[in-house]
């Protein structure tokens, strides 16, 4: 069970408080940066409810066999054999998981709201059989995500944390604006009307379309469609909320100007400069590129997916500016997360699937290092999401949010790609490794793969 932990009758919580798991002799990479500690080890408390034991996980080292020497009977200790490097949980900081491909145009809604609730948690949980235990779902209709957000954190569904941001914000006719999910707003007054009842709903960001992108039919890449008093009159109720704003932006001007005015988070920024990675980093604030959906792979997912012949051209011609702004943004320490525009379980040419994909285009064309880049994709984004405090790193009174992957993906990051087991929040979803193979929970069934749906019939 994931989210809060179920409630355990009074007879059996004596001893379920008292299980620990000892992940020894393996690789260690925490999340912050910090080179893998060799020959390492690993503890966490499985289940714990109600009690003064500490949760979470209780240590992380070298191995240290006064530490192995505590299991106690029903505890349970996995040999990595120095075989597996261990992980926190990835985070994807940039996902819609009721998206549509192509769109239906003209606002129309071929789910409705109960179909789409359920298409995007099945997505949701195939993030986590992949890895993904924390996302943030940047827009969508009818609350689904605040929806899926309640029953992970009660228990009564398993998935990944949620972090929300409702409806999209964005100018009459803006990008976006004729998919269902969208509230078209003019002028100050109504950006922040709006963006006042997103708030009321419970969200915790708020996303705002301000500029053009890949997708429209009558907007140039870079076309600015919301004005600087506009986002200004999102960011300050937000800010005053207590909740960050996020925005879907090319130009470069136009980010530097809503990073000015106070921007928490940059999104995609195809024709980011220099300068403005600067201001970025000097404010502290995010930037998730979303390479993915500007790369070979991301025209080859189009082109499967039926997308007009104009996104593949807008995407080639964005192809390189787009890598050079997430170029900008290492150069100058900016805060880089891994989102990926796609579903997280969605897979790709290569042969990965498109969160990993982000990662390895961080590597490729951004000249992050395969340690920056699962920082990028733990620390950073959980940083991002304002759950710093509880996951994306590997530390003691953390949750135990960890992958065990075959190989050193610190060296290689597409050792990423050997996913060999995936816990959350102390609970084991599955595992291949040989002696403690596991399957406590999959949305996927027999003989279907984690694909998002996007390639299947929902």
């Amino acid at each position: 069970m994931q989210g809060r932990e179920k409630k355990i009758p009074e007879q059996d919580r004596k001893e379920a408080i008292m299980i620990k798991v000892y992940l020894k002799n393996a690789r260690i990479v925490d999340g912050t940066g910090a080179p893998a500690i060799e020959n390492g080890l690993l503890v966490y408390v499985s289940a714990a409810e109600e009690s003064g034991e500490q949760q979470g996980i209780v240590y992380v080292g070298k191995m240290d066999e006064a530490v192995l020497a505590q299991a106690g009977e029903k505890d349970r200790i996995i040999d990595l054999k120095n075989e597996y490097t261990l992980t926190p949980g990835l985070i994807n900081t940039h996902v819609h998981l009721d998206l549509q491909m192509p769109g239906a145009g003209f606002r129309l809604d071929p789910l409705g709201p109960a179909f789409r609730a359920l298409k995007a948690y099945r997505r949701a949980a195939e993030a986590l059989e992949c890895g993904v235990t924390t996302l943030r779902n940047v827009g969508g209709g009818d609350f689904f995500d605040v929806a899926i957000r309640k029953a992970v954190e009660i228990g009564m569904l398993n998935g990944p944390r949620i972090i929300t941001c409702g409806w999209t914000l964005m100018a009459h006719g803006g990008h976006g604006s004729e998919d269902y999910g969208a509230i078209e707003c003019t002028g100050p007054t109504e950006f922040t009307k709006e963006a006042r009842k997103l708030l009321s709903k419970g969200v915790d960001w708020i996303k705002v379309g301000m500029t053009g992108g890949l997708e429209g039919a009558h907007e140039g890449l870079c076309d600015r469609q919301v004005t600087n008093e506009e986002i200004a009159a999102v960011i300050w109720p937000a800010h005053a909320a207590g909740k960050k704003v996020c925005a879907h932006l090319s130009d470069d001007a136009t980010i530097y100007d809503a990073v000015t005015a106070g921007l928490d988070s940059v999104e995609h920024g195809y024709a980011m400069k220099e300068n403005t990675c600067r201001l970025i980093a000097e404010k502290g604030k995010f930037y998730t590129p979303t390479l993915a959906v500007s790369s070979e792979d991301g025209v080859d997912y189009m082109l499967k997916h039926g997308f007009p012949k104009r996104n593949f051209e807008k995407s080639f011609t964005a192809k390189e500016g787009h890598r050079a702004a997430a170029r900008f943004a290492h150069k100058h320490g900016v805060k880089v997360c891994v989102g990926t525009d796609m579903v997280p379980s969605d897979p790709v040419q290569r042969g990965c699937n498109a969160t990993q994909l982000e990662m390895e285009l961080l590597n490729e064309h951004a000249e992050f290092t395969p340690l920056e880049t699962i920082k990028a994709a733990t620390s950073v984004g959980a940083e991002l999401c304002g759950v710093d405090h509880i996951t994306g790193s590997l530390k003691r009174g953390y949750e135990a949010d960890i992958l065990a992957v075959r190989g050193k993906p610190d060296q290689d990051v597409k050792d990423m790609r050997n996913l060999q087991m995936v816990i959350k929040s102390g609970g084991i979803i599955w595992s291949t490794i040989p002696g403690h193979e596991a399957r406590n929970y999959s949305v996927v069934g027999e003989g279907q793969i984690a694909e998002g749906g996007t390639y299947g019939n929902w």
